[in-house]
């Protein structure tokens, strides 16, 4: 029942907030790009997919990072307070291994973008640190 209202208030608010969305375009009409914008959008030619998946790349990495972390120091923590209790142990082998296992999926990420973006666009770092194209050309 829960999830019933939940997707229905989901649902309704979405419908408002793109009613609304078109009834501020139709007051105020289309909104056009600056002079030179536009040109810069046509010459991006897709790198804003490629910069959010750089960025979202890159935040999950420091996330994923401090969490292996914290994961480390609990896992130290229970060691010290555990005495002698073997079922703490095992609690802290699993907390120990499912944190490296993070930190070898981190390090697979990496990999795995770095092969791809060799593979299609001949730079193992295009996907990570891609160019952006800027009005102002740079000397």
């Amino acid at each position: 029942m829960k999830k019933i209202i939940f997707s229905t208030l989901l649902s309704l608010t979405l419908i408002f907030f793109a009613s609304q969305s078109v009834l501020a375009q139709s007051v105020f009409g289309p909104i056009e790009a600056p002079q030179g914008v536009s040109q810069l959008n046509d010459d991006a030619g897709g790198i804003g997919l490629l910069l959010f998946i750089s960025n979202m790349i890159k935040m999950l990495s420091i996330v994923a990072g401090i969490w292996v972390m914290f994961n480390f120091v609990i896992a130290g923590f229970t060691y010290i307070t555990s005495a002698g209790d073997s079922g703490a142990y095992s609690k802290i082998g699993e907390k120990l291994s499912f944190s490296v296992t993070g930190l070898l999926l981190i390090v697979a990420a990496y990999t795995i973008t770095g092969v791809i973006s060799l593979l299609i666009f001949g730079d193992a770092t295009y996907i990570l640190n891609p160019d952006i194209p800027t009005a102002i050309p740079v000397p």
